[in-house]
């Protein structure tokens, strides 16, 4: 039986970099992925300031036409503030016609720097390269 790694790919989304400014990673070709998601963890974050996570698409890696792919997904700290865990994910048959390639967004809106990082994660694979 094949391990959880065998059945999916990964790839760096966001490096460990300030997100109270929007960062958007590289984009990769989601050929052969049935599934896409993107997990986002962070360092602490204020009581009540949130993360916002959007999968983006586009016709190339260069990120040709890029545009959301699917809703951002917002997650708000708890009371007394702290580290967060997000994911957002989407299925490869929601991208456009022509569009074949994904990157994740991820920003914050907390007052003073916070540090995120994506990994995008491509699953039910056809097969993994």
């Amino acid at each position: 039986m094949p391990t959880i790694a065998q059945r999916q790919r990964r790839q760096l989304g966001v490096v460990h970099a300030d997100i109270t400014t929007a960062r958007t990673g590289a984009y990769y070709a989601a050929a052969g992925a049935q599934r896409i998601a993107a997990d986002v963890v962070t360092g602490p974050i204020a009581a009540t300031k949130k993360v916002t996570v959007q999968l983006l698409q586009a016709t190339d890696g260069a990120g040709a036409g890029a545009k959301p792919l699917g809703a951002p997904v917002e997650k708000v700290a708890p009371a007394g503030g702290g580290a967060l865990l997000v994911t957002a994910e989407a299925k490869t048959e929601q991208l456009d016609d022509g569009y074949s390639y994904v990157a994740v967004q991820i920003s914050s809106d907390n007052a003073g720097a916070v540090i995120g990082t994506a990994v995008l994660l491509f699953g039910d694979n056809r097969y993994n390269p």
